[in-house]
C-alpha cells in the first residue's frame, strides 16, 4: 500500500505547488545573484581607483615597488571580478600607462659583512634590513640620474642614468620614470618630445621662464616689452600724444559756443593757457625749459555755476585718445577698512584703454601710445575724499570715521605726487563747492597747483551767453516766437497769420531776460528755459485735447494743432 502511494503520479495540485516553489527559489536566486553582482562591481570599481593612483605614481617615479603594487591590484581584479569587462579595463589602464603586464621581479635584500669583534656579532656577517638597503640604492641612483641630467645641455640625446637595479621586461635598465624608459627604448630614432623635457629641466631655463612670465604679465611677450621700453619708441609716442592734444584744442575748440558753455570765457582762457598749452607742446621742448604738465586742476565755486559741465567738456579736449574717468567722491568711500584706499588706487592704476582707432594697425598694437596718452580723472564732490586731516580743529579729535578719511587723503597725496610714478600720465580735475575744506597739502604746487574759481554770471553779457546756449536750439527749430524766426517754421507761420506787432527779436528777448534774471546762476538760467518750454508744451497738449486756455491770446487759432507748439515771451516771464 505504501509502495503504491509512493509510486503513484502526483496530482495536478501537487504539480502546481511544486512548480510555484521552484519558481520562487529561482527568482530568489536571481535576486541574490543580481545583488552580488552589484556589490562585486562596486568593490571592483574601488580597486580600479586604487590602480589608477598606483599607475600615476609609477609614471612619475618608475619605482619597482609601485609597479608591484599595481600588478597585485590587477591580479586581484582578475581573480575576484564577476564581470570580464572590468578585468579587461584594468589591463587597458596598465597598457595606457606603459606598464608591462608580466610579473615584476622579486625584491632582493642586500647583505653586508659585519666584523665579528662587535658585541653579539658573528664572523659570517648578518643581514642588513632590506628596505634600508633599497632606499640607499635608490638614493644613489637618483643622485646619479640628477647629475647626468644637470650635466646635459638642451636638446642632447637623452639616456637613462646607470643603475645597479634589475629592470623588468619592457623596462630600460636604470630607468627612473616612464619618460626615461621611453627615451632608452626609442631604438635610435630621434625623439621630438624628450629634448623639450631636458630643456625644461635645465635650471637656467627655469629662470628664463620666470623672467618671460614676468614680462608677459607686465605687458605682453618679451619682444613686445622690449619694443615698448625702447626710448625712441617712447619719445615718438609722447610726441604723438602731444600732437593729438594740440589738434583737439586748436581753432575754436575752447570757444563757449563750441563747448556749449556760456559765460565762462575767462575760465576757458585760463585752462587753455595753464593746462592745455603744456600738454600740447612737444615733450623735448618742455624738457629743455624745465616745465612739467600740471597734475591737478581744481574748479571751485557755488552750486550751479557749470563746474561739472566744464570738466566733462575739457576732458575730451585734454584726453582725445583715452576715455575720461568720471567719479564722485562718495563713490570712493567704503565702509570696510582699506576698501576706500583700494578704490582710489584702482582709479589711478587701472586707466581705461585708448580708443581702438589709435591702436589698430600700429606695429606695437598701440602699446607705446597707451603709456604716453593722458588719463583725465574728474572727481566730483572732491571735498568728500580730500578733507583736511586731523578733524576740524586739526588736533586729531575727529574719531574713527575721520581717521579712515585721513587714510584716503594720504593715499591721494601719494598718488598725486608720491615716490612711485603712475602707470600713465594722469590729470585729476577736482570739483568742489568749498575749497576751504580741502587738505592744504593737496593745494601745493606739484599737485593741485592750478585752482580756478567758476563764478556765477555777473554781467548781462554773461547771462545772455548762457541763455543763448540753452535757447539757441529752440530758436533755430522755430519753436520760439520771435520776430526774426527762421522761414518755414511754426513761429514764422504764426507771425504770418497774426502779425509781428509786439513780438521781440531773439536778441531783444535775450537782453530782456538777462536783465530780469540778475543774480541767477547758470543752472537757474537753464531752468528758466526748461520751465518756459514745459509751459508751452502743456498749453499745446491742452489745445489738442480740446481744453482751450484763457490766458494766452495765441491759443484759439483756427487750424491750430500740437505741431504749432511755440514758446512765447509770456512763457519765459
Amino acid at each position: 500500500r505504501f509502495g503504491e502511494l509512493w509510486s503513484a503520479p502526483p496530482s495536478s495540485e501537487t504539480d502546481a505547488s511544486a512548480t510555484s516553489d521552484a519558481g520562487e527559489r529561482d527568482g530568489g536566486d536571481e535576486r541574490i545573484q543580481s545583488f552580488d553582482a552589484a556589490k562585486n562591481a562596486q568593490y571592483i570599481e574601488g580597486l580600479l581607483q586604487n590602480l589608477s593612483v598606483a599607475l600615476d605614481k609609477w609614471i612619475m617615479t618608475g619605482s619597482a615597488a609601485t609597479r608591484r603594487v599595481a600588478y597585485n591590484i590587477i591580479q586581484q581584479v582578475e581573480r575576484e571580478s564577476l564581470d570580464d569587462k572590468l578585468a579587461q579595463r584594468a589591463s587597458r589602464m596598465a597598457a595606457r600607462a606603459g606598464m608591462p603586464l608580466d610579473e615584476p621581479p622579486p625584491e632582493k635584500t642586500a647583505s653586508a659583512p659585519v666584523d665579528g669583534g662587535g658585541g653579539g656579532g658573528t664572523s659570517n656577517g648578518v643581514r642588513v634590513n632590506g628596505d634600508a638597503a633599497k632606499r640607499k640604492r635608490e638614493a644613489e641612483e637618483r643622485k646619479e640620474w640628477e647629475a647626468s641630467r644637470g650635466a646635459s645641455g638642451s636638446g642632447r640625446a637623452t639616456k637613462a642614468a646607470a643603475a645597479d637595479g634589475v629592470a623588468g621586461p619592457g623596462e630600460a635598465k636604470g630607468a627612473r620614470s616612464a619618460l626615461s624608459a621611453r627615451a632608452a627604448n626609442n631604438g635610435g630614432k630621434p625623439d621630438l618630445f624628450m629634448p623639450e623635457v631636458d630643456r625644461n629641466l635645465d635650471p637656467m631655463e627655469f629662470a628664463d621662464g620666470k623672467k618671460g612670465l614676468e614680462d608677459a604679465l607686465g605687458g605682453g611677450e618679451t619682444g613686445e616689452t622690449e619694443d615698448a621700453d625702447d626710448p625712441d619708441a617712447d619719445a615718438i609716442a609722447s610726441a604723438r600724444a602731444s600732437e593729438l592734444v594740440a589738434r583737439a584744442g586748436s581753432g575754436v575748440a575752447f570757444a563757449g559756443e563750441t563747448l556749449g558753455i556760456g559765460g565762462l570765457d575767462d575760465v576757458l582762457a585760463q585752462v587753455k593757457r595753464r593746462v592745455w598749452v603744456p600738454l600740447a607742446a612737444p615733450p623735448s621742448l618742455l624738457s629743455e625749459l624745465g616745465i612739467n604738465p600740471v597734475r591737478g586742476l581744481l574748479f571751485y565755486g557755488g552750486p550751479g555755476c557749470g563746474k561739472t559741465l566744464l570738466a566733462r567738456s575739457l576732458g575730451k579736449i585734454l584726453s582725445p585718445a583715452r576715455p575720461v574717468t568720471v567719479v564722485s567722491g562718495p563713490e570712493i568711500m567704503d565702509k570696510f577698512v582699506g576698501s576706500s584706499e583700494a578704490n582710489l588706487r584702482a582709479i589711478f592704476d587701472q586707466p581705461p584703454d585708448i580708443y581702438d582707432s589709435y591702436r589698430i594697425g600700429q606695429p606695437d598694437d598701440g602699446k607705446a601710445l597707451e603709456k604716453a596718452s593722458l588719463h583725465v580723472v574728474v572727481m566730483d564732490e572732491f571735498d568728500a575724499v580730500a578733507r583736511s586731516r586731523g578733524g576740524g580743529s586739526g588736533k586729531g579729535d575727529q574719531g574713527d570715521a575721520g581717521v579712515a578719511r585721513d587714510s584716503v587723503v594720504n593715499q591721494l597725496l601719494a598718488k598725486m605726487d608720491g615716490v612711485d610714478p603712475l602707470v600713465v600720465p594722469t590729470l585729476v580735475i577736482g570739483l568742489t563747492n568749498k575749497r576751504t575744506l580741502i587738505e592744504p597739502a593737496l593745494l601745493r604746487p606739484g599737485r593741485f597747483e592750478v585752482q580756478i574759481e567758476v563764478p556765477p554770471p555777473r554781467t548781462v553779457e554773461q547771462r545772455v551767453s548762457i541763455l543763448q546756449v540753452h535757447m539757441g536750439n529752440m530758436f533755430r527749430a522755430g519753436r520760439l516766437l520771435v520776430r526774426d524766426a527762421p522761414q518755414g517754421t511754426a513761429a514764422a507761420r504764426r507771425l504770418e497769420r497774426n502779425g509781428a506787432e509786439g513780438v521781440p527779436t531773439f536778441a531783444e528777448l535775450l537782453d530782456l531776460l538777462a536783465v530780469e534774471c540778475d543774480g541767477m546762476s547758470g543752472a537757474s538760467l537753464a531752468g528758466v528755459a526748461r520751465a518756459a518750454a514745459s509751459h508751452a508744451l502743456e498749453r499745446a497738449v491742452f489745445d489738442f485735447a480740446g481744453h482751450l486756455g484763457t490766458h494766452d491770446e495765441y491759443v484759439a487759432v483756427e487750424g491750430g494743432s500740437i505741431a504749432d507748439c511755440l514758446v512765447t515771451k509770456d512763457d519765459l516771464e
